[in-house]
């Protein structure tokens, strides 16, 4: 969300970890849909984390423990794989310099968000504006000390070892629906992570608290800056919400028990796979 937060879909691939400990105890949402013989725990996942979060509450560990199954948005893949699959989307040859991209009124933000992620800004010339915009956003996200290692993903793979893993999309299909984005959709991105780079309170720090203590409040609101852009939210959020509402929908009809696990951002608010999973008539229930 992206991500949920737009910027989550990419931070599993470019974090890697940096800074002291943050300890904390979180208490992340999860909720329920469940029939006589179909259970699907459905969990907000925040994609990267500064180490020592503690999100294995008491009732995510009964739900991890009872699933036959786990879904993702994307089967897990080695760092350097993912990296090297971005890039060779990401890249491309001849393109203008990247303050050029944006209006004369906007080079000053662009630079100050490019300084603050600790980035060099001509190793962001050969990017594409919407891959500029996710590894600023990623760059940013390392600044607060988060790092892919000790997300949410690792460690339910690793809690799973032995039993079923899938996925409700493709890596290089998220990649491909960052790159068929308007041009305009793709410089408001680049601007809207500048900016969240610049003031980490708006940015990354704010997703990290609103998942940490289950505010489906304050995790639906940080999505409020992409419903400027409808491309944005159709292609990266609600169009997304409606595919996986549809397939959750598709395993309600066959026994078993799943623990499903995507951004945190995708479960809340009004246009959320929550909010589509009832208006289909299903019982969604949180229990965390």
């Amino acid at each position: 969300m992206p991500s949920p937060r737009w910027l989550a879909l990419l931070l599993a691939v470019l974090l890697t970890g940096c800074g002291k400990p943050h300890p904390v105890d979180a208490h992340p949402a999860l909720w329920r849909v469940a029939d006589k013989d179909t259970t699907i725990w459905l969990f907000g996942s925040i994609h990267a984390l500064p180490p020592g979060v503690r999100w294995q509450t008491p009732a995510l560990a009964h739900a991890i423990a009872a699933a036959d199954t786990l879904i993702l948005e994307v089967l897990p893949a080695d760092a350097e794989a993912a990296r090297d699959e971005f890039l060779s989307v990401a890249q491309r040859d001849g393109l203008p310099p990247l303050r050029a991209r944006v209006a004369a009124a906007d080079r000053g933000l662009l630079d100050r968000g490019v300084a603050r992620a600790g980035l060099a800004p001509q190793s962001l010339d050969r990017l594409k504006t919407w891959a500029a915009a996710l590894t600023i956003g990623a760059a940013a996200g390392r600044q607060e000390a988060a790092s892919a290692a000790d997300g949410v993903e690792p460690v339910l793979t690793a809690r799973f070892a032995g039993r079923a893993i899938g996925a409700l999309e493709t890596r290089a299909g998220q990649f491909a629906a960052f790159d068929r984005l308007p041009a305009a959709s793709q410089r408001f991105l680049l601007l809207q992570a500048a900016a969240e780079a610049r003031d980490p309170a708006r940015g990354y720090a704010r997703l990290l608290t609103a998942w940490a203590t289950g505010d489906a409040a304050a995790l639906a609101a940080t999505l409020d800056p992409l419903r400027r852009d409808p491309a944005i939210m159709t292609a990266l959020v609600t169009g997304r919400n409606a595919r996986w509402a549809s397939a959750i929908t598709r395993r309600m009809a066959r026994p078993g028990r799943v623990f499903l696990a995507v951004g945190a951002g995708h479960l809340v608010g009004g246009d959320s796979v929550v909010a589509m999973l009832r208006a289909r008539g299903l019982q969604v229930t949180r229990v965390e």
